[in-house]
């Protein structure tokens, strides 16, 4: 899903791209031969649930993982329990348990949560899933060492008041001297159009092309993704998904995540421990409830 710079691109997409479609334009209305298409328009992680697996497959989530440690090496952290935020469909969580952590996931989609509890069940892992939203987040007395986000999930909070209320609960479910490490795409990204990419190769089951359009005015990102897929019987079927994403700058995060109550927060150029670069497209942020 990404282009060369980066280790994966927004949190949908596929990690090997068929190309980038900064290739000749194709109209979106164009779709192969004995295809049906499904006129209505989803939102996110709606129909294409099933596939989401498959758009995921060359992440790698093992360097991920890596440089998760590595992260709370840096600054200390030996954590037990993790929060696995916005876990999609459990893979970071069952990687977390793989390593020795108690991992609790936690996803707003129904479907992407069904598909966790299949997975774990069938590696026979004890991890507990639940729906909720992240800027309701209620999960009673319960206090976690760390809490994690990952593959930009928190861009997909529009409202910077959901988006202060979910760090405000994320703070207020972990221990004293608890971290919350996520990533976020900047609006570089959302604005060179990272999101534009497509694959139509033939033999893939599943196609997909995407555009998206930047408002700098709302600051919002929004992704047409078309899809289509092959049901077996020959007949391709194609479906449509919108995905938004708003674009937060490095100062107004590091002060809403202070004013939820961390006290320490850090802000790394991805997949490093280097600060930010004018050019970052993904930024991760540690931040560490205060002990007292």
């Amino acid at each position: 899903m990404p282009c060369s710079r980066r280790m994966n691109r927004p949190r949908l997409a596929p990690r090997r791209p068929c190309r980038n479609m900064r290739s000749p334009r194709v109209p979106e209305d164009t779709l192969p031969e004995n295809t049906l298409q499904d006129t209505s328009e989803d939102a996110a992680f709606g129909p294409v649930t099933p596939f989401y697996d498959t758009l995921m497959a060359g992440v790698p989530y093992r360097f991920w993982m890596d440089y998760l440690e590595k992260v709370w090496k840096k600054h200390g952290q030996t954590p037990k329990t993790v929060l696995d935020l916005a876990c999609g469909t459990g893979t970071v969580s069952r990687y977390l348990a793989g390593r020795g952590y108690a991992p609790t996931g936690v996803d707003l989609s129904a479907g992407m949560l069904e598909v966790a509890r299949q997975r774990a069940a069938e590696e026979q892992l004890p991890i507990p899933f639940i729906q909720q939203d992240a800027a309701d987040l209620d999960l009673g007395d319960a206090r976690f060492d760390a809490a994690i986000c990952f593959f930009d999930s928190l861009n997909y909070i529009l409202e910077p008041e959901r988006l202060c209320s979910a760090f405000a609960r994320v703070c207020a479910h972990l221990a004293p001297g608890g971290s919350f490490f996520f990533d976020i795409n900047t609006e570089y990204a959302l604005a060179e159009g990272m999101f534009n990419q497509s694959c139509t190769r033939k033999g893939e089951a599943l196609h997909y092309r995407w555009r998206s359009r930047y408002d700098p005015d709302l600051r919002l990102c929004t992704v047409r993704m078309n899809f289509s897929f092959d049901d077996g019987s020959g007949v391709r079927r194609a479906f449509t998904e919108v995905h938004r994403q708003r674009a937060y700058g490095k100062d107004d995060l590091t002060g809403w995540l202070r004013a939820a109550g961390f006290a320490d927060v850090t802000v790394y150029d991805a997949y490093s421990t280097d600060p930010p670069k004018k050019r970052s497209d993904r930024l991760f942020y540690f931040a560490v409830k205060p002990t007292d």
